[in-house]
């Protein structure tokens, strides 16, 4: 299959940050809490310093790779029919994972703003756009999300300052007063939700991407600037809130933006965190969906992935109504499932392609700064 598009570094990064924040902004504070109690802003931060190191090794494994993207490697590493039976496994993570993307924003959109609106056409009128999205191409996805940046990083800053005077210090102590395990736990679940499922944009980075220079620093730093809002917006709903509230509230950064009033001045400013939240979370759900989409067509041997695009989009549709038959549901396999689901996939299948490489001598001289 060819692809012809082309990436800059910068649009990658914008992409990686807004893929990160996708569902941490409005989810990770309630998962963090639940498992770390008054320890969530550390588990928060633990987690971004897990992350920095899966993405030094996600950045080795590219240099190892140079010029291929997952399918490209699978099939050099594993051989041609079991690299691309693991690919089409890999097109299924991808899948599923974009079907339950889609399923948590009709359930915000159901439960919190529209709750006459029939989810099956809210997930319809969703992936309108994420299929609209697709078949324009990845460069049409970048250069949208350079447009919608920095209104996303205004509206969320909003959120941020506004609460300010609400904090309250003594909501989150005493520190470590359960030990570090809870800790650990909060950070390697949060790692599954805002880390792991980077391996995603191995079908970008490095194939499509055309200025590979400082590479790795800037990816950091972007890293860096998406763990800083997760951080913070943790930190600012378990002192505003309380971390019994957050961690019993679907979405608590919600909670926290219908509470503020600032002398009259800022209602209704869960409108802002809403609409931030659905616009980084068409970026998470365009990239899941174009993954599933360009790794399928790859292993097909395709001409082009968008004959596939619109069919795989109804799929996606149909799969979102069944993935979790409840919120309860969607909780259990959170917290017994998906943490074993986003390892395999995440770290331990990238991690076995660059060992299974190294060992039949498939490494590369060339330097990338």
């Amino acid at each position: 299959m060819e692809l012809n598009e082309k990436v800059t570094l910068r649009q990658f990064n914008l992409l990686m940050i807004l893929f990160i924040i996708g569902t941490s902004i409005l989810l990770s504070p309630a998962s963090l809490s639940t498992y770390a109690g008054n320890d969530a802003w550390m588990s928060a931060i633990l987690s971004v310093g897990i992350g920095m190191v899966i993405v030094i090794v996600f950045w080795m494994i590219s240099r190892q790779f140079p010029g291929s993207n997952l399918v490209d490697i699978s099939e050099e590493v594993l051989g041609k029919w079991i690299g691309k039976s693991v690919s089409l496994l890999f097109a299924g993570f991808s899948l599923l994972s974009a079907a339950t993307v889609l399923w948590v924003i009709g359930n915000f959109l159901v439960t919190q703003i529209m709750p006459e609106t029939p989810m099956a056409f809210l997930h319809f009128l969703l992936m309108l756009a994420v299929i609209y999205g697709v078949l324009l191409g990845i460069e049409v996805i970048c250069r949208t999300a350079e447009i919608f940046f920095p209104y996303i990083v205004i509206l969320l800053m909003i959120i941020f300052l506004f609460s300010i005077p609400s904090v309250q210090l003594d909501r989150i102590q005493p520190w470590l007063d359960n030990g570090f395990k809870p800790v650990l736990e909060g950070a390697l679940f949060d790692l599954s939700v805002s880390m792991l499922p980077l391996i995603v944009l191995f079908m970008v980075y490095p194939k499509l991407v055309t200025d590979k220079k400082r590479v790795l620093r800037k990816v950091l730093a972007s890293y860096l600037i998406a763990g800083a809002f997760i951080i913070a917006i943790t930190f600012v709903t378990t002192t505003v809130l309380g971390v019994k509230i957050t961690a019993n509230q679907a979405y608590p950064t919600y909670v926290v933006a219908k509470s503020l009033n600032v002398e009259g001045l800022i209602q209704r400013a869960e409108v802002v965190i809403a609409v931030s939240w659905l616009l980084t979370i068409f970026f998470k759900l365009s990239l899941y969906f174009y993954a599933s989409v360009t790794v399928l067509a790859q292993t097909l041997n395709l001409k082009t992935y968008r004959t596939i695009t619109v069919p795989m989009g109804m799929l996606t549709v149909a799969l979102s109504l069944i993935v979790y038959p409840s919120t309860t549901y969607a909780n259990e396999w959170n917290e017994t499932t998906w943490l074993w689901f986003a390892l395999t996939f995440g770290i331990a299948y990238p991690l076995l392609l660059s060992l299974i490489g190294r060992i039949r001598g498939m490494t590369t001289g060339k330097k990338q700064s």
